[in-house]
């Protein structure tokens, strides 16, 4: 398991070059770049979720899916064999930008990488008012300014008051939604919100 909190979440960040495929990623094998990002992405995920989800009943799996990923999981996964974060990120992920719009799915994906990431380590750092789930009004409200930046940096031809409420809603749901993994609803809601508001 990684040493601290800290660590996993660089592996967060790091996690938001996935979605910058299909912007960049060439057209080869005659696929769009979003189609061979999403293939890619598939080829991957698939057997890691497979492994993640068999691991319970399999011994050799469990030792398989430990050495993949043993680094980044939180005891309460390795322990109790709850499916790991990466599992729901990539489901989440493929589905975001496999349904949606790039410039609607990659923010939305980068709200978890880079969002999520900034409000784990500023509430954990410096939050002491704590509001729902053990969440810390610090942590939420660094996730609503780092999303917000996310979108006047990256995505300035959108609608500024729509992200500011997209991101606004979504970092509130991330909190009251504690009993699914925000790894999973975080990238699927933001998308939703993005595409109902027209942003």
């Amino acid at each position: 398991m990684l040493k601290t909190e800290a660590d996993r979440k660089i592996l967060h960040v790091l996690s938001g070059v996935i979605p910058f495929g299909v912007y960049y990623m060439p057209s080869w094998f005659g696929l769009t770049p979003r189609e061979l990002t999403l293939w890619i992405l598939g080829l991957f995920s698939v057997p890691f979720i497979l492994l993640d989800i068999t691991r319970r009943w399999v011994p050799a799996f469990q030792k398989i899916f430990k050495v993949i990923a043993g680094h980044s999981m939180r005891e309460s996964e390795e322990l109790g064999y709850k499916l790991t974060g990466a599992s729901w990120q990539f489901m989440s992920f493929w589905f975001v930008l496999w349904y949606f719009k790039p410039d609607y799915a990659v923010p939305a994906c980068l709200l978890l990488s880079i969002s999520d990431a900034c409000a784990a380590l500023v509430g954990k750092q410096w939050g002491k008012i704590r509001w729902i789930n053990d969440h810390t009004v610090l942590g939420t409200l660094a996730f609503m300014v780092s999303g917000i930046l996310i979108f006047v940096i990256g995505y300035p031809h959108l609608i500024l008051w729509k992200v500011v409420v997209v991101v606004i809603i979504t970092s509130i749901a991330e909190s009251l939604l504690y009993m699914i993994n925000d790894n999973f609803t975080v990238p699927l809601l933001g998308a939703i919100l993005l595409a109902l508001f027209q942003a």
